[in-house]
């Protein structure tokens, strides 16, 4: 079976030669589990080590923030090593530039964007991101985006009004990134059943990025069985990716059992094991690291 993490961040410490966004800091100055990077490095060798220690052969990297916009580390690995990681980046949307920027990323190892802006109705009620959802259709992007919960009525009618692209919604839909250390939200998964409606529209997914840090349990995580199996029924394996969300849920779980917990909960067969685990996500992206040109 092959595993792919479709949720890795990598980053390095705010220095001259590899400079933190400015904004980084101010906009985040309330968010304590944000500011925990300050002090951190998670470099794409050690990201490496540790997808070797548990058997997970790809990961899609994803920018964790501190460069704003700026890709670059993430492409940078994506070329040194097109067999083990690839990039979904964060950008401006509304950049005039930003066709030929996607063209060019995805000759690198681009394979889709997060687009966290879409949360904002009132963005979306401006058809703000039209364009850029019809450059990624054009280029074969998929989509990643959190929810905003109560779930913004317009945004089915966006993900239908752009049937070429494939949305995935991050972190179960819950609307959140994993919490901070000692901290769960009381009712993390109070909105699911407007999220298991979004199943109805055939372009959108999910994936399961950091779902063991929601969970009141030790591993297997039990307590979070039910609501992963009712996301795998309603969307289908084919519409769902494992994702660890490493190392942001560093202090809340390990690598090891974000990878393995999936395989022990109840009702999930074999064959939806392989999609969920890394064939939905090469269907979806385009990206096979075992294949012996993994970039096309």
């Amino acid at each position: 079976m092959i595993v792919i993490d479709a949720q890795v961040h990598s980053w390095y410490t705010d220095r001259p030669d590899r400079p933190w966004s400015p904004q980084y800091r101010p906009a985040n100055a309330h968010k304590p589990s944000y500011l925990q990077h300050a002090g951190q490095t998670n470099s794409p060798d050690m990201v490496l080590a540790e997808m070797d220690a548990v058997d997970v052969a790809g990961a899609l990297l994803v920018p964790v923030g501190v460069y704003g916009t700026d890709i670059e580390l993430e492409l940078e690995a994506s070329e040194q090593h097109p067999g083990r990681f690839q990039t979904i980046g964060l950008i401006d949307h509304l950049d005039p530039d930003l066709a030929a920027h996607l063209e060019r990323s995805a000759a690198r190892g681009l394979r889709g964007v997060r687009i966290l802006e879409m949360r904002e109705p009132e963005r979306v009620a401006r058809h703000e991101f039209d364009p850029v959802l019809r450059i990624c259709g054009d280029l074969g992007l998929v989509v990643t985006m959190s929810l905003a919960h109560p779930l913004d009525p317009q945004l089915p009618e966006l993900f239908r009004r752009n049937s070429g692209v494939f949305f995935y919604i991050d972190h179960l839909g819950t609307g959140f990134a994993p919490p901070i250390l000692g901290f769960r939200p009381s009712e993390p998964f109070e909105h699911l059943p407007a999220v298991l409606a979004l199943a109805e529209i055939p372009n959108v997914g999910i994936k399961l990025t950091g779902a063991p840090s929601l969970s009141y349990d030790r591993y297997p995580f039990k307590d979070i069985w039910s609501p992963v199996n009712q996301l795998i029924s309603s969307f289908g394996a084919d519409r769902v990716s494992w994702g660890s969300d490493f190392s942001r849920t560093n202090a809340l779980h390990s690598y090891w059992e974000g990878r393995h917990y999936l395989a022990e909960v109840p009702g999930i067969s074999e064959e939806e094991l392989e999609l969920i685990y890394g064939r939905t996500l090469i269907t979806r992206t385009g990206w096979d690291p075992t294949s012996s040109d993994p970039l096309h």
